[in-house]
């Protein structure tokens, strides 16, 4: 009988103590928690890497906007009539609104503004003519703070319909030169701090 009781009260005891511990629980969050912290970086290059393609096409499609319009002028310097600075950037961002996926536009008419979501938060496109090589004679597009994700992708996307590149200040295509994929790569710097100049005429 004595017998008896210890073993019951031993299983009871164990029953007692079932579950983990605070000191387990938080082991456990603590593992997760570095785990979490080396695979978030990877996940966001996962998903800037699916948005080079898209924003490469809105970057085009507001060219295109733009282009159609200094045609219009028929001359030399088509571009002299975009302005500078703000105003630049706001005739690309009113080309853009309402047809980009990946470009964001805030505001409207001259106090209209872009940001793209290849790298840093609230990272503003901007745009400005271009001496290609006679001022106004082009414009150049500049998407800063991007992600090592998007370099040199978005560049490749864009080889084809911009008349030069620059990464980093790394000439990558020069006028009717071709696209050097290895410079591009090699231009590349970690994080998010790439910055891209297309030139377009």
């Amino acid at each position: 009988m004595k017998l008896q009781t210890i073993i019951a009260d031993r299983f009871q005891g164990r029953f007692r103590q079932s579950g983990f511990t605070l000191v387990e629980l938080l082991v456990v969050i603590a593992i997760a928690g570095v785990l979490v912290s080396l695979v978030q970086p990877r996940i966001r290059a996962i998903i800037i890497e699916g948005r080079v393609e898209s924003t490469a096409k809105d970057i085009i499609n507001a060219t295109n906007v733009l282009r159609a319009s200094a045609a219009a002028n028929g001359t030399q310097t088509p571009y002299t009539t975009l302005g500078a600075g703000a105003v630049a950037t706001a005739s690309f961002a009113n080309a853009a609104m309402g047809k980009a996926s990946n470009l964001s536009v805030a505001g409207v008419g001259a106090a209209a503004t872009v940001q793209h979501n290849l790298g840093a938060t609230n990272s503003q496109v901007t745009v400005a003519q271009a001496a290609n090589p006679t001022a106004g004679d082009s414009f150049a597009v500049t998407v800063p703070t991007a992600n090592k994700a998007a370099c040199p992708g978005l560049a490749t996307q864009l080889s084809r319909v911009a008349e030069a590149i620059t990464i980093n200040a790394v000439q990558v295509k020069a006028v009717n030169g071709q696209y050097n994929g290895t410079a591009g790569e090699n231009a590349c710097t970690a994080d998010d701090t790439n910055t891209f100049v297309f030139t377009f005429r």
